[in-house]
């Protein structure tokens, strides 16, 4: 979630200016009794929310967010910033399997954890993540590479599983 300052818009035309009522995508707005302002922007799975304090979204107005950012949420405030640059730049919403490097592996862990979740033997996870190819050629190698990478993501599974999930949304 993206901390956002919005401003009254300065003039009709004005570039820098955001409506809501020219999302490319669908987009969830929850005022809060405080006067912030909780935006969601959805598309085909995928989110992207902003935290608002200011004048109302329900005119256009001018999205500002601190320059600097806390180092601890730096990555994830970025590629949320970008989303929202692409939304409101390019007007469509941002294709996050491109944003996010951790992508490819969390999908590797989320499907290891289905298998074991299934009760599926290592191997069989082995096979639906790397293919029958790899497993057959590398399954008995007296190193393990290849056992120790399944074990790892289904442990890294159950971690998320048991609440480690909370860091990534930080």
């Amino acid at each position: 979630m993206l901390p956002i300052r919005a401003l009254p818009a300065a003039v009709q035309g004005d570039s820098g200016r955001f409506s809501l009522s020219e999302v490319p995508c669908r987009a969830a707005l929850l005022r809060m009794p405080d006067g912030r302002q909780h935006l969601l922007f959805s598309e085909s799975g995928c989110a992207l929310q902003l935290d608002i304090r200011g004048t109302s979204l329900s005119e256009p107005v001018r999205l500002l967010t601190d320059a600097v950012l806390p180092a601890v949420h730096l990555r994830a405030r970025l590629a949320t910033l970008e989303g929202l640059a692409n939304i409101v730049g390019r007007g469509r919403f941002p294709d996050y399997r491109m944003i996010e490097p951790r992508g490819r592996r969390l999908r590797v862990v989320l499907q290891a954890l289905d298998g074991w979740l299934a009760g599926a033997p290592y191997r069989e996870i082995a096979v639906a993540l790397f293919g029958e190819a790899r497993v057959e050629a590398d399954w008995r190698d007296p190193r393990d590479h290849l056992r120790d990478q399944v074990r790892r993501a289904v442990r890294r599974g159950r971690e998320l599983m048991r609440g480690g999930y909370r860091k990534l949304l930080r």
